[in-house]
């Protein structure tokens, strides 16, 4: 039999990162105690059919990356097969294909963009989908195009056009299946020093799918306005921010309609060469459409730091508040319920790479929410180890 140090040395003789074929395959093995983020107060067997809150979930994967330059132009083309299966609750079990296609496109060093497309797929997440006894899978695609143009010095003209879809394979209305069109016009000024602002215009078309009744309404259209600083501060400090203002009308329930502030800023400060610390506060508004709201409000604040303790071993740290609110008119004549959902999370992980060609991981996390509907609460922690090959 082949020793695996043989082994593992001859494919790191293989491996390297700027080859333009490169093959890449994993398997993650994850604890989880708590997978459908359920109260502890929950008969499980009421809820899945099973006394088990816990669950072991194996992930392999496989995949194949091309990565070519030629001259001004680069091509990039990911493709990954992954594999989940669970121990306990094996209806959850599930393949995904995804991919990444781009084309990082240049006719001068002053005129260059991006024409990309993409899919993902993954396991709706149960904190916000409660059918424990279905599988949903959340599947998008998007394509997009986009042009820099840099017509004199420092500054730059930005514009896009892009598509979304997203589809559940079970039907979830609060975040329903949906297709977008946006198109965007910005400007950008990069300072000698690297500092840079922008500002960007959106406008977005969509359209919600499957939804379950006549109070939820299938066409929107958005409007967005953003703008960007990410300033260097210090040699060791930074700031990178950005601010908007999102409006949202529907085409037949005008109820529905939401807009506001949303943005994040984050300080990044590298205290020593191998000590990075970014803190980073955010608030983000999105969809949620039920008889009692139509969009969420959610602030979060976060610490993350990560130490690179050698060149080939580095650990990282997350901890995260979130208060999420609940808004919009309710219909039917319901009273409002005024949801607020409290959340909080940690996690430490470590990433070890002894060969060039091996990166073995690990991780500890913690999450937990707190609602004003009780029965909304939960606590999870989950605890993993992780191994890929890169050849």
């Amino acid at each position: 039999m082949l020793n695996i140090s043989v082994l593992l040395f001859s494919l790191d003789a293989l491996a390297d990162e700027l080859d333009t074929f490169n093959i890449v395959a994993g398997v993650n093995q994850q604890y989880d105690d708590n997978v459908f983020r359920v109260s502890s107060d929950r008969d499980m067997r009421t809820v899945a059919g099973r006394k088990e809150r816990w669950d072991n979930i194996t992930t392999g994967f496989a995949g194949v990356r091309f990565d070519k330059q030629y001259s001004l132009q680069r091509f990039k083309a990911d493709y990954t097969r992954t594999a989940y299966r669970y121990q306990n609750y094996d209806f959850l079990d599930f393949d995904a294909n995804e991919y990444k296609l781009a084309w990082l496109w240049a006719l001068t060093p002053y005129l260059t963009g991006n024409l990309s497309s993409d899919r993902t797929e993954s396991l709706n997440n149960f904190q916000d989908y409660r059918d424990y006894r279905a599988t949903n899978i959340r599947t998008t695609r998007s394509h997009r195009f986009d042009i820099d143009w840099t017509p004199h010095g420092n500054w730059h003209l930005l514009a896009g056009i892009s598509y979304f879809d997203l589809r559940n394979s079970q039907v979830f209305n609060e975040q329903s299946d949906y297709s977008q069109d946006s198109v965007n016009a910005g400007l950008k000024y990069v300072f000698p020093s690297g500092s840079a602002m922008g500002v960007m215009l959106l406008g977005k078309k969509g359209e919600n799918n499957n939804l379950i009744s006549n109070f939820f309404d299938a066409n929107f259209d958005e409007r967005e306005t953003n703008a960007t600083l990410d300033w260097v501060l210090t040699g060791k400090s930074r700031i990178s921010s950005k601010l908007g203002y999102l409006d949202r009308e529907y085409e037949n329930l005008s109820n529905r309609d939401y807009s506001g502030v949303f943005g994040n800023i984050s300080y990044i400060w590298l205290p020593t060469a191998k000590l990075q610390i970014v803190t980073t506060a955010s608030r983000e508004l999105a969809s949620f459409q039920t008889f009692t709201s139509s969009y969420t409000v959610m602030d979060t604040f976060a610490v993350s730091p990560s130490w690179l303790i050698s060149d080939k071993l580095s650990l990282q740290m997350s901890a995260s508040l979130s208060d999420r609110r609940f808004e919009g008119n309710s219909v039917l004549g319901l009273p409002d319920i005024n949801r607020k959902d409290r959340g909080k999370a940690l996690s430490l992980s470590f990433s070890w790479k002894p060969w060039r060609s091996v990166t073995l991981g690990g991780s500890l996390q913690h999450s937990a929410r707190e609602s004003t509907e009780s029965s909304l609460d939960f606590s999870d922690n989950s605890a993993s180890l992780s191994a890929q090959l890169f050849f």
